[in-house]
């Protein structure tokens, strides 16, 4: 599609240009055009960002003037534009000494040695660009910035924003990423610095008052980040980022009242705002408030039978009020919407275990393991679950399983201590129990509470004794 043209704005002549490309195609004959009418018809292609159509109008300019550099030079950009740096680094090989002085070829040949990997070779393009550069210095710059931006490179990003800066303190975009490099570097006064810079030339920028806010949150200066997101806001009511911000700062600052006050400010602006009304459900459920979070989740189902965050909400009230058989309910209902949800799986799992239906908690848990392999609460759980249904071998498997990722956690090593006891395998019993009291020798006393059967075994007092003697051993040499 060559998009509308109607709407396109530009003069007469080069919307006869576009017009007449258009029949060509359409008609399959061979129109001529000049290279000043293949650069419009180029140029609107891009402007579109319909990057096929622009590299196809190329291939026609150099089949019809195949001695134009500059039109090899915009296929160049275009290769590099969609991807294709290696081809556009050949193509700049046949350009040669044609363009030999144009700044526009070396920051090109400069992108795509980046994109290549050649990234010392690139730089040495790019300072080219830089000295046959006269007039645009700082836009050359960022360009360059941009490049090593994309590859992950922020300190050299940095250094040719600068010089960027250097010639133009005024370019908006170079000061935005300035900023945004410095909070990758984790050098938050700096990035509020150049968002101050940003902020002098557009006062009214309002994601930039939430980005100042962001930081300022990030260094736990919580008046000034809430002075930023009321700018934002003040600046434009209607820009909810800044909301969730605020609520999330305020909620970080321990004000979870505060943050309830900030969602409500926002339902006036959006009343059908349901993730509001689920951060909100959330900060009730916080502050312990269970009556008023369970109505503000039953309010968002009226709404949207398909909001899984508050069938989640609500299962999770009903489970804290051990209201077990209704917290299944509503968690059903939750891991029907999103099946793939780790966390959703788990507190069924949960809500099961408190109602006693221990086959489908272990049904349940194994699931979340299955979707998260690396959550070590519900390994944990299902293997406790297994425990108190005299399932021991398989529980001992499953943290078996576990604990080839976990070989230093004192919690694991312990209660596999406990569930080889409890088979009367003593010799693995020891083996768990010795790395447990060396990881954390305090934690044996949760074993045993837990456990309480171990307590009684000699084996374990004299492992305990043993391990003290060693212990004090061990400070009377230091």
């Amino acid at each position: 599609m060559l998009g509308d043209w109607d709407n396109y704005n530009e003069d007469d002549d080069t919307l006869d240009v576009l017009k007449r490309y258009k029949d060509m195609l359409v008609q399959h004959n061979n129109g001529f055009f000049d290279l000043y009418e293949y650069e419009c018809i180029i140029d609107y292609y891009t402007d579109q960002y319909h990057f096929k159509e622009a590299l196809n109008a190329v291939c026609f300019a150099i089949k019809q003037h195949p001695d134009a550099s500059s039109m090899k030079l915009k296929y160049v950009q275009l290769l590099i534009e969609t991807g294709k740096p290696g081809k556009a680094l050949s193509i700049i090989k046949s350009i040669g000494d044609a363009e030999s002085s144009n700044y526009e070829l070396f920051l090109a040949k400069g992108i795509a040695l980046n994109m290549t990997g050649k990234h010392m070779e690139a730089r040495s393009s790019f300072e080219k660009a830089l000295r046959l550069c006269i007039d645009d210095k700082d836009e050359v710059a960022y360009s360059i910035a941009q490049s090593f931006m994309q590859i992950g490179m922020t300190s050299t990003a940095v250094k040719y924003l600068l010089i960027a800066y250097r010639y133009n303190e005024d370019n908006i975009l170079v000061l935005y990423d300035l900023a945004l490099n410095y909070e990758k570097l984790d050098y938050p006064e700096k990035c509020i610095l150049y968002y101050h810079k940003y902020l002098d030339l557009d006062p009214f920028a309002e994601h930039v008052w939430n980005n100042l806010g962001l930081i300022y949150t990030g260094m736990e200066n919580f008046n000034k980040a809430g002075e930023s997101f009321d700018y934002a806001l003040a600046i434009n009511p209607h820009f909810y980022p800044a909301y969730f911000d605020k609520a999330d700062m305020l909620v970080l600052s321990n004000n979870i009242r505060g943050a309830i006050e900030v969602y409500y400010e926002l339902l006036v602006e959006d009343s059908a705002n349901t993730k509001a009304m689920c951060d909100m459900g959330n900060c009730y459920e916080q502050i312990g408030d269970y009556h008023e979070a369970l109505k503000i989740y039953k309010h968002l189902l009226e709404i949207s039978q398909d909001c899984s965050d508050a069938w989640y909400g609500a299962g999770m009230i009903y489970f804290r009020q051990k209201k077990y058989n209704l917290s299944t309910d509503m968690l059903k209902k939750a891991v029907s919407i999103q099946p793939a949800n780790a966390d959703y799986w788990f507190m069924l799992g949960e809500a099961y275990n408190g109602a006693r239906k221990l086959n489908k908690a272990i049904n349940a848990y194994t699931r979340a393991s299955e979707l998260n392999p690396l959550d070590y609460e519900a390994w944990m759980a299902c293997a406790q679950v297994l425990f108190r249904k005299r399932r021991i071998g398989e529980a001992i498997y499953m943290l078996t399983q576990l604990y080839q990722y976990n070989r230093d956690n004192a919690v694991i090593n312990y209660r596999l201590a406990a569930y080889y006891a409890y088979q009367h395998e003593l010799i693995e019993a020891q083996r768990y129990f010795k790395k447990g009291l060396a990881l954390n020798f305090q934690e044996h006393v949760e074993m045993f509470r837990h456990f309480p059967k171990t307590k009684s075994l000699p084996i374990f007092q004299l492992m305990i004794e043993n391990h003290l003697r060693h212990s004090e051993s061990y400070k009377k040499i230091k």
